[in-house]
Order: structure tokens, then C-alpha cells, then sequence
């Protein structure tokens, strides 16, 4: 159970937070319970006044029936960032016969399910919390001396960080050095797809080059990739600017959802990127999402990551892993 001390004035999302000011349930700590007294009359409003106390202020309330123990019913109050959240914690779980608690804040907080999205547009709540971002790149990124290049990859995750669930994805006009680094990957893998591509793989690319003008010339707009692959097999695409946790990103699968970068590596090396981008995305990823199969498996994998602990998200991680190094050994 989470010390009074560590939740005090809990921290909930680390790292830069792009999102716009508001109710954000990402950042935000539920409680779940069922009280132990639930026939007493004015039983849940002695245990809100507990959150008047400690001066928690709450953004929803909720209650159901108890799917745990019949004729019982189980309350959901969730609590905004600020005040004695920890006494608050420890006072409503003495009082309960059931109790959970579902936060961000659950790194070493035992008992604490890990916040995750319930809808689709959740997604935009953690979608600019990545690993990796724009123009902040490591000392050995091969663009790391190229002003034009980092002034580039910032236009890239400017347009990411501004994106929303259900907005048209922003289409980009690729330069021409943007264009001749995919255009030498492009033309080297489709020579290796006949021989080294699985069936399903070699079976739609065709189809991306038919729908989404995927040629040796022009780099797809991902908002054509993404409408490609939702009349395929209900995936959809949403651009990010970097690399995202595998928490993050197995949630994402869960809504039949991929988490695509805009951006191009940089062209001296075109066989090198330390992180995803376009090339790495579109020729070797999106050919397989648009296999039902595989974008069922894919799926199923990410509602296994939904709240699952950190050590079930590593091996989820590490099993989507295997199976894409050998659809993506050659990318």
C-alpha cells in the first residue's frame, strides 16, 4: 500500500505534459471501493467527507452494483492531484471490504493498478509522453550536428503533439532529400518482399502501393494510410513524435490503434535509424496490420496490457517484439 509520503502530492505523469489544461483522467487517481457498512444510512456521504477533509477536490462519482459480492455495491470517486490523497487512501480502505486504487503513479506503489485508457480518445492523454523527442536528439543521432534536419524533426512532433483522436491527420509536403532517402530503402526492400516477406506481407503491399500511392517516389500521408487500414481491418493510424513506452504503445493496439511517426531518418544514413520513422512504419509495420489475423493478434495483445503490472508488460512487449523482428529483420 502506497505511503501517506508518496501520494501526498502525487506526480502522476512524468516528463514535458503537452496537453491542454482540464480534466485529465491520466493524471487524475481512482478509488474503487466497497464499504464495509453500505446499508447505513448516509454511508457514502461520511466517506466523501473524508476527500472534504483532507481537502481532495473529486471530479466524478460513480456507483454499481458489485460484481464481487451479491446485493453489494462498489463506488468510484475519482480524485484530482493535490491535498492528503495518501490519509485519504489509507482511511477508505480500512473502512472497505473491497478496494483498489488506479493511477499513473503506480511505479512503487504495490496494490496500485496502473492508469489506462477506457476509450478510444484517451489515447490523447499519454499519446506526447514519448522516450524520444523532436529536435532533442542524443549526442550519436547521425542528425545531431544538422540544424535543418532538427528544425525538421521539431515540424514533426509539433504536429503530433497538436493532434486529437478523430481529427483528419495533418498532411505533410516531404522535401526532396526526405523523398530520396525512402526512395533508397523503398527500392531496396521491394528487390528483398518476394523472397524474405511472409504471404500476408506480400499480399497487401500491392494494396498500399494501389490506395495509398505508396511508390520509390512519394512517401504515403499517413492520414491515406490510416483510412486504408480501417477498411481493412479496423485499424486506424494517429501520428506520435517519438518512441513510446511499451505501456503506451500496447495500449494503443488495444483500440486498434498504431502509433505511426512522420518523420524521415536522416539521409546519411539510410540504413541506420535509432528510432522509428516513416520507412521503418509504413514499409515494414502497416503491410501486416492490414492482415485480419495478425491485426486480431496484435490487438489481443494490447487489451492484455490494459492495468497489467510492469513485469506482464515486459513480456508482452518482449512477445510483440519477436514477432516483428521477423516481419521487420530486413528493415
Amino acid at each position: 500500500m502506497p505511503s501517506t509520503s508518496a501520494v501526498t502530492d502525487p506526480k502522476l505523469m512524468d516528463g514535458g505534459n503537452y496537453i491542454r489544461e482540464g480534466r485529465d483522467s491520466s493524471r487524475s487517481t481512482c478509488l474503487i471501493f466497497s464499504p464495509k457498512n453500505e446499508d447505513e444510512v448516509g454511508a457514502l456521504g461520511k466517506y466523501l467527507q473524508l476527500f472534504v477533509d483532507h481537502k481532495i477536490n473529486l471530479l466524478h462519482i460513480e456507483s454499481r452494483s458489485s460484481l464481487r459480492k451479491a446485493n453489494s455495491y462498489e463506488f468510484m470517486v475519482e480524485c484530482a492531484p493535490g491535498g492528503n490523497l495518501g490519509a485519504v487512501i489509507e482511511a477508505v480502505k480500512a473502512r472497505s471490504i473491497y478496494f483498489s486504487v488506479i493511477s499513473r503513479n503506480h511505479k512503487n506503489n504495490m496494490e496500485t493498478v496502473p492508469w489506462f485508457p477506457r476509450r478510444i480518445r484517451d489515447l490523447d492523454k499519454f499519446a506526447n509522453q514519448i522516450l524520444t523527442y523532436g529536435a532533442e536528439l542524443d549526442s550519436d543521432h547521425p542528425g545531431f550536428t544538422d540544424p535543418v534536419y532538427r528544425a525538421r524533426r521539431k515540424h514533426f512532433a509539433d504536429i503530433a503533439y497538436y493532434y486529437k483522436h478523430g481529427q483528419p491527420i495533418p498532411r505533410v509536403e516531404y522535401t526532396p532529400e526526405e523523398i530520396a532517402t525512402w526512395g533508397v530503402i523503398y527500392r531496396k526492400l521491394t528487390e528483398l518482399y518476394p523472397k524474405y516477406a511472409c504471404r500476408e506481407h506480400n499480399h497487401v503491399f500491392p494494396l498500399l502501393v494501389e490506395n495509398c500511392g505508396c511508390r520509390e517516389d512519394n512517401i504515403p500521408q499517413l492520414e491515406d494510410v490510416s483510412n486504408f487500414l480501417k477498411d481493412s481491418t479496423g485499424f486506424t493510424v494517429r501520428p506520435v513524435a517519438g518512441l513510446l513506452s511499451s505501456r503506451d504503445f500496447l495500449a494503443g493496439l488495444a483500440f486498434r490503434v498504431f502509433h505511426s511517426t512522420q518523420y524521415v531518418r536522416h539521409s546519411s544514413k539510410p540504413w541506420y535509424t535509432p528510432e522509428p520513422d516513416v520507412c521503418h512504419e509504413v514499409l515494414g509495420h502497416v503491410p501486416m496490420l492490414a492482415d485480419p489475423v495478425f491485426a486480431q493478434f496484435s490487438q489481443v495483445i494490447g487489451l492484455a496490457s490494459l492495468g497489467a503490472p510492469d513485469e506482464y508488460i515486459e513480456k508482452l512487449a518482449t512477445v510483440n517484439n519477436i514477432i516483428n523482428i521477423f516481419i521487420l529483420s530486413c528493415f
